[in-house]
């Protein structure tokens, strides 16, 4: 247990010079909780409404090893299946003869199979389940976690395609957190044994780093599940890869070499690697490539609703990522760069890399892109119709969407200003009535890679959305705005799934979690965890609104422990992180099991203050910005709460968080502890150092 509690119990260990004696306190949030607790993980509905299939965790305490960071708990997910036809039905494991270690995948496009990964061990599996009889047929594959793309599509209901890694080691997302210590020690022993160096030589030539050993490849796998048959399609440094419409071909990029650094820009994370463009034709086995050589980036890979083309972000070699350009590319491999006028695809002093990238999609044949006019801020959506003027579709909507709820022929379906809209070649028309506002329900995906979340989204023509009273609403291309059930969803709860007939709910009651599901003909629970925490009592939080230190109104959050009045809390904790703020909003056991969280500071007796830190202009990153945002957050907590122990109070943070709670230990005495969790202490020294998963994995 100890070892389990290393990464919360550094903050006990620090706040004890802030303490001023026992005192009594209420049944409050304990780490002891925290890795008792059960949690729900994932949930999704088959595409024909029959099965729901969701995800369920152990005892957090239960889990057989922690080395694999916060996916340790993978071993202990198991997964639960619930019969939809079925009025009263209630959830049965999914695969009954399994240990857990299961997670769910996506299903086939007819809702009878559901793609599944097993970890046993050090081993990571595909396979693949029969619903109906719940029989699962193991591949034998294991997967890989790409970051940037895809790891699995259907390309009908009996062919799948699988990103896989051929040497059936874990994923490097897995490896992360406990790989590097391993392969250190085998490094070691190789040495020891006279048979090879233990090394990490990185050659820099002309600005390109290469390893002396190149990384793990891996295979893209198509499997008939029909005959049994399997046909390896690619092989190399796979990045990703799209499945088109009509099952016929795959987009594949792979890696092609490091690219060069470039002296006179600094890029933190720059795409490593060119990569090129392939389009496997699967009928006939052969292979098409761009009529130019091009360097594709990430995160936009989209095929056309009737698969004749591809939509990407690519340059030329050498070229700088804001010198490309958007691209058609045709099923044939002709490239056709599409004009897209004064419009610039990144904010102002951003570059397109790892994490972030190009939005784009199709309306029909016509490209659509979120984009925003040179020297101008808002982003909208344009349509590029060759021969034609580029046409904003959304710039006389108060709010712009920033990502698309379905895409269907030549329609395009979003949510903005509280309505559901449509645009199409003849213009923009709302679809749902003027004084019942809407929003998106946006389902959680943690896992989910960057180009699955913003440019891959759904080709049908409806949506799914809450009401103002917390309805779930199916709306569509035809102006009708139908209630899945009688049910409302309370404010708290979330969404996990959500189709034209149910959606799963997941709500709260302190620690209490109640999953539900809502059907036409009513609403019921379904399943339950950690009811045994029923008597513990979260923090109380309150909104601290102020001026931030450029002037503008803002608001911080604080924490209170219950039962404990302010003049009796044992001191007051300022979590920092710039860029982000700490609201209270509850986020379940799966996020309380990691990190420094407010919650467990004020079970222990402290008041706790997330003070609002934006980073949004010139000048927000400076020490004197943090501790002038820092003391308007806490001086606004005095101020409603005069009574609280100004002169007890701690600056902590974890990661950047640390590096800002050291750098205002170099500026302000104010404060009498300063916490810096895996902080960095030097920010120069620390560019380009190898971290030890970096060096050996």
């Amino acid at each position: 247990m100890i070892g389990r509690l290393q990464h919360h119990l550094w903050v006990v260990a620090a706040l004890l010079c802030l303490a001023t004696g026992a005192h009594a306190q209420t049944r409050s949030l304990t780490v002891d909780d925290i890795v008792s607790t059960e949690a729900f993980g994932r949930a999704s509905i088959a595409p024909n409404d029959a099965w729901a299939i969701y995800e369920k965790r152990g005892p957090y305490d239960t889990a057989p090893r922690f080395d694999l960071g916060p996916r340790s708990q993978w071993a202990i997910m198991d997964l639960w299946l619930l019969d939809l036809r079925r009025a009263g039905a209630v959830p049965e494991r999914l695969l009954p003869g399994e240990e857990p270690g299961l997670l769910r995948g996506p299903w086939s496009p007819s809702g009878d199979r559901l793609l599944v990964q097993r970890l046993r061990g050090d081993r990571l599996e595909f396979g693949v389940v029969d619903v109906a009889d719940r029989t699962v047929r193991w591949t034998g594959l294991a997967p890989e976690m790409p970051t940037a793309g895809a790891q699995a599509e259907w390309a009908s209901d009996d062919r799948l395609v699988l990103l896989t890694r051929p040497d059936g080691s874990l994923p490097w997302l897995l490896a992360y957190y406990g790989g590097s210590q391993a392969e250190t020690g085998a490094a070691w022993r190789r040495t020891a044994e006279g048979r090879r160096p233990a090394r990490t030589v990185v050659d820099t030539r002309a600005g390109v780093a290469a390893p002396e050993t190149a990384g793990a490849g891996q295979a893209l796998v198509l499997i008939d599940l029909t005959s049994g048959v399997r046909r390896t399609l690619a092989r190399g440094q796979i990045r990703d890869f799209a499945v088109s419409p009509d099952g016929t071909r795959v987009a594949l990029l792979s890696g092609d070499g490091p690219t060069a650094v470039r002296p006179e820009v600094i890029v933190q994370m720059a795409v490593p690697d060119r990569q090129r463009l392939r389009i496997l034709n699967l009928p006939d086995e052969g292979e098409t490539a761009p009529s130019v050589e091009l360097d594709v980036a990430p995160h936009l890979l989209r095929w056309s609703p009737e698969s004749e083309a591809l939509l990407v972000w690519a340059r030329r070699d050498g070229q700088r990522w804001e010198e490309g350009g958007l691209m058609r590319i045709g099923r044939a491999g002709a490239a056709v760069e599409i004009s897209r006028g004064d419009l610039a695809v990144r904010p102002a002093g951003t570059e397109i890399d790892t994490l972030r990238g190009v939005q784009a999609d199709w309306m029909g044949a016509t490209p659509v892109l979120y984009s925003r006019p040179v020297g101008g801020d808002r982003f909208d959506w344009y349509a590029l119709a060759p021969g034609r003027p580029v046409r904003n579709l959304t710039g006389d909507l108060t709010g712009a969407p920033s990502r698309l709820a379905a895409v269907n022929g030549d329609t395009l379906y979003y949510f903005a200003d509280s309505a559901f809209w449509a645009s199409d070649a003849t213009g923009r028309r709302r679809l749902t009535p003027i004084g019942q506002p809407v929003s998106e329900i946006m389902i959680g995906d943690i896992e989910k890679p960057f180009r699955l979340r913003v440019n891959d989204a759904p080709r049908r023509d409806w949506a799914t959305a809450l009401g103002a009273e917390g309805e779930v609403l199916v709306v569509n291309g035809a102006s009708e705005r139908r209630r899945v059930g009688p049910a409302r969803v309370s404010p708290e709860a979330r969404v996990l799934a959500a189709s034209a007939g149910a959606a799963i709910a997941l709500d709260h009651m302190q620690m209490v979690e109640t999953l539900s599901v809502v059907r036409p003909d009513g609403a019921r629970p379904l399943d339950q965890v950690n009811a045994g925490l029923a008597d513990v009592a979260l923090a109380g939080t309150e909104p601290l609104d102020h001026d931030d230190a450029f002037g503008r109104p803002t608001r911080s959050w604080l924490f209170l422990p219950r039962g404990v009045s302010p003049s009796a809390v044992r001191g007051i904790v300022v979590e920092v992180y710039p860029g982000s703020v700490d609201t209270g909003a509850w986020a379940g056991p799966l996020a309380l099991t990691y990190g420094l969280r407010a919650s467990v500071l004020a079970g222990g007796g402290y008041a706790v203050i997330s003070p609002s830190m934006p980073n949004d202009r010139d000048g927000s990153d400076s020490v004197d910005f943090y501790v002038r945002s820092v003391d308007a957050a806490v001086d606004a907590a005095l101020a409603v709460h005069p009574d609280l122990p100004r002169d007890r109070i701690a600056i902590a943070g974890h990661s950047f968080g640390g590096t800002v709670a050291l750098a205002m230990a170099g500026r302000t005495t104010r404060y009498r502890s300063y916490i810096s969790w895996a902080g960095t202490s030097e920010m120069f020294s620390k560019w380009g150092e190898f971290a030890p998963v970096t060096r050996i994995l």
